[in-house]
């Protein structure tokens, strides 16, 4: 009984292996009505439209582009009309399939007044192998207009006076000689900020896989974040403050200003070169050095937990800790210390501003050099180390006099300097 049962279901099994196999046979020699899933030829066809506009130049233009594939480049310009080119590209298994087929990819253009709203859908298909057809809008527009734009490929603006939303998922991203603020955000794909003027507003760039690049850039507020991928100020400014924020990739700051600077790196090098910071200078990277050449701050608060501290040309508070990295300190100019070290070497040079100044490292020499006239009270502590000071220190005793311990006072006195080291010399050299 038994038997016959499962002869019928392996005959119906078979049946529909073969009705499966002449499927794909059929649909392989007569072809889809879209592109074939079975071929990998991806031939191309392109096909160009263009459209014109009428729009009130007196006012300004609302541009909003919606694009699931394809690129987007909007320009400002001394035009009165809006200017839009289409560029379909279609892909199919033959020339015959992708010229026929590039005819019918929609998209949509809607205007109410001065707002216009371009938009492109991948339409479903089983396509599953070949390439997915794009739609790619150039739009020339009145130089008044702001821009919103989604897409999952390239963007670039420029020319623009007014404010600007961007987003691609997979695409690089360019903005250039905007006037108005700015927010970016690309899931995978470089950003480059060439000549923005957004005063008075802010700022924002993110990018998860990618560099970011600013240039010439006036804000109120910047903040930029990259999960992976190296960050470049150059001649930025702000009034208020720059936070910038990333995962994985060097950080560099060259000629420019703010009120405050925040950085927080888990993995990469920072340096901040002319840079004038009205307040507070934040930095703190997990592994990587921080560079600091002629920036100046209110007040300085940087932190390594594995990295080298170079500093040149520092004026003010700086309080400055590296878990295991050396901290070099050059031509300081009326600098309040608080510098710690685990593990390392510390070296100053240059002046003392108002106390208490603390200099600790568990393992390392450290090392002074300062004017022979400074006035100071000083607390030298060494447990494994020699201890000497070109400028004489009139020594308070209070018991043995050590050779790893000097109390006492430097020239007539003034502030107090603490140093101590676990393992190390401390040496202190006059400049005169």
């Amino acid at each position: 009984m038994k038997r016959p049962l499962v002869i019928g279901l392996l005959v119906v099994a078979l049946l529909f292996v073969l009705a499966g196999i002449g499927a794909v046979l059929f649909f392989t020699m007569n072809g889809f009505a879209v592109n074939n899933p079975f071929d990998r030829n991806n031939i191309s066809s392109v096909v160009e439209e263009n459209k014109t506009f009428e729009v009130d130049a007196k006012e300004p233009v609302i541009l909003s582009v919606q694009d699931d594939a394809g690129d987007v480049i909007v320009t400002g310009g001394d035009v009165d009309t809006v200017e839009v080119k289409i560029v379909k590209t279609a892909y199919d298994s033959t020339q015959a399939r992708a010229d026929e087929e590039v005819k019918t990819i929609p998209y949509t253009i809607v205007q109410n007044g001065n707002q216009l709203t371009l938009k492109y859908e991948i339409p479903k298909s089983m396509n599953f192998r070949n390439k997915v057809n794009t739609v790619d809008f150039i739009v020339t527009v009145p130089s008044e207009t702001e821009v919103t734009i989604d897409t999952n490929g390239d963007v670039a603006v420029s020319g623009v006076k007014g404010d600007a939303d961007l987003h691609t998922s997979f695409g690089d991203m360019d903005v250039e000689n905007l006037k108005g603020s700015l927010n970016m955000d690309s899931s995978n794909g470089d950003i480059k900020v060439l000549s923005v003027d957004a005063s008075g507003k802010d700022v924002s760039v993110d990018s998860s896989f990618g560099d970011i690049t600013l240039e010439q850039v006036k804000s109120r507020d910047i903040t930029v974040t990259s999960s992976n991928g190296t960050i470049t100020f150059t001649n930025v400014r702000a009034t208020g403050d720059v936070y910038t924020k990333s995962s994985f990739g060097d950080i560099s700051y060259e000629n420019g200003s703010s009120d405050s600077l925040t950085v927080e790196s888990s993995n990469g090098r920072i340096s901040v070169t002319k840079f004038n910071i009205k307040q507070n200078m934040a930095i703190d990277t997990s592994f990587g050095d921080i560079d600091l050449i002629n920036a100046s701050a209110g007040s300085y608060d940087l932190k390594t937990n594995n990295g080298d501290l170079t500093i040149d040309g520092v004026q003010g508070s700086l309080k400055a800790h590296t878990d295991f990295g050396d901290v070099d300190i050059t031509n300081a100019k009326s600098v309040t210390l608080d510098l710690d070290t685990n593990n390392g070497n510390i070296d100053f040079s240059g002046s003392f501003g108002k106390g208490p100044h603390s200099i600790s490292t568990e393992f390392g020499n450290v090392t002074l050099s300062i004017p022979d006239g400074t006035n100071l009270n000083v607390s030298l502590n060494t447990a494994f180390g020699d201890i000497n000071s070109d400028i004489p220190i009139t020594v308070t005793l209070t018991g043995d006099l050590k050779d790893n311990q000097r109390d006492g006072v430097m020239n007539e006195g003034g502030d107090l300097l603490t140093i101590n080291t676990n393992n190390g010399d401390i040496d202190i050299k006059a400049i005169k």
